[in-house]
């Protein structure tokens, strides 16, 4: 059998998209189908993802652009700028990944819930009291670090010492606020530094866990992340697990 034309190239990779595409499409509601939702939040979910196609579909164009090492699609193919804290419509039940290098976009939106009277979680690599006086929000605070202790100081109420390391007591933390605080606003920031202290698939049972505790409780999750940090088969399954990417 000789080499294929070129038209036949193109149709069998079209075909072959198309197929993974649809597989990708069944899984996704395959996976939101057994997590708890009502009709009515898949009904928006889905319309939800339904509008992100266009950021989907230009974010792999310019990967396959970056492996060919040359420009193959049209210049008007461009990433739509992100929408801004304040025209985002946070759903309860809902977990968040944020594209971004500084989390300032996923502190808006913390800082947003909390200012509608909701409670806040904080888990952080930097110390809660930096963030709380540049982002100007009030809320429970873990601070990620190796020097783990009971008691934090006396000037720093309110906030628990938690060793990066130590996985099950953060999600311990994260079901307790949750059972208490209906609708409660939970940000995890320094995902990254998770992700070098522990083995990766004990961060993302971690994160499986988190999310189940969020649609439960109807709660909200927000997990600012720099993909450059990260290999890019295990921020495909960070992404995988949250309800949308922002």
């Amino acid at each position: 059998m000789g080499p294929m034309s070129q038209d036949e190239e193109f149709a069998k990779g079209f075909l072959r998209g198309f197929r993974e595409g649809l597989q990708d499409a069944w899984d996704e509601i395959i996976k939101l189908s057994t997590k708890g939702y009502t009709s009515r939040e898949l009904q928006i979910m889905a319309k939800t993802k339904k509008s992100m196609l266009a950021q989907k579909v230009n974010a792999k164009a310019a990967e396959i652009e970056r492996l060919l090492g040359k420009r193959v699609f049209a210049a008007e193919q461009e990433d739509a700028s992100p929408a801004s804290a304040s025209e985002v419509t946070l759903m309860p039940g809902w977990s968040y990944v944020v594209r971004e290098e500084r989390p300032d976009r996923s502190f808006s939106l913390f800082s947003k819930l909390l200012s509608r009277g909701g409670a806040g979680l904080c888990i952080s690599r930097t110390h809660p009291d930096t963030l709380k006086q540049k982002y100007g929000f009030e809320a429970m605070s873990l601070w990620l670090t190796k020097t783990e202790s009971s008691k934090a100081s006396d000037d720093s109420e309110g906030l628990e010492y938690v060793s990066p390391n130590n996985l099950a007591r953060l999600a311990s933390a994260v079901r307790e606020f949750l059972s208490k605080n209906k609708n409660g606003a939970i940000i995890i920031e320094g995902l990254e530094y998770l992700n070098t202290q522990n083995d990766f698939k004990s961060v993302l049972k971690f994160i499986q866990l988190i999310n189940e505790q969020i649609v439960l409780d109807k709660g909200y999750l927000m997990i600012p992340v720099d993909k450059a940090t990260m290999d890019a088969r295990e921020f495909s399954l960070v992404e995988r697990e949250m309800s949308q990417m922002l």
